[in-house]
């Protein structure tokens, strides 16, 4: 748990605060997932789920190291995870914010469906 959120926490446009033993807590009740390319003894490239239930899972994390892009492994971590949860019988969302990332999902399947605005206080 702690090498994924060393590795998404590399990433300067991702800002999480969650724990690892939240992370490992989400994975054991089936409501996260993490599919990861390893290289070089590190962590690479990951795509993961978050709130999944019964019907759905969003994909969330999706990321590369800079060094390690335009190699097709956030593609690869993608393909893998989509067809594990769709062959579970759940559809995917997906919500993403980087341009360069839309052609990975695009090529995958996904269709916008509209935009989204997240708003905090």
């Amino acid at each position: 748990m702690e090498r994924i959120l060393e590795l998404t926490g590399a990433i300067p446009e991702f800002s999480s605060n969650e724990s690892p033993e939240s992370k490992r807590r989400n994975m054991e009740k089936g409501t996260a997932r993490t599919y990861f390319i390893e290289e070089d003894r590190r962590l690479v490239s990951s795509a993961s789920t978050a709130a999944e239930n019964t019907l759905s899972a969003m994909v969330v994390g999706v990321c590369t190291l800079e060094d390690y892009k335009q190699k097709g492994y956030a593609t690869k971590c993608m393909q893998k995870l989509c067809t594990d949860v769709l062959s579970e019988g759940k559809e995917l969302c997906l919500f993403y914010d980087n341009p360069k990332a839309e052609s990975i999902y695009k090529r995958l399947g996904f269709e916008n469906i509209g935009r989204w605005t997240m708003y905090s206080l």
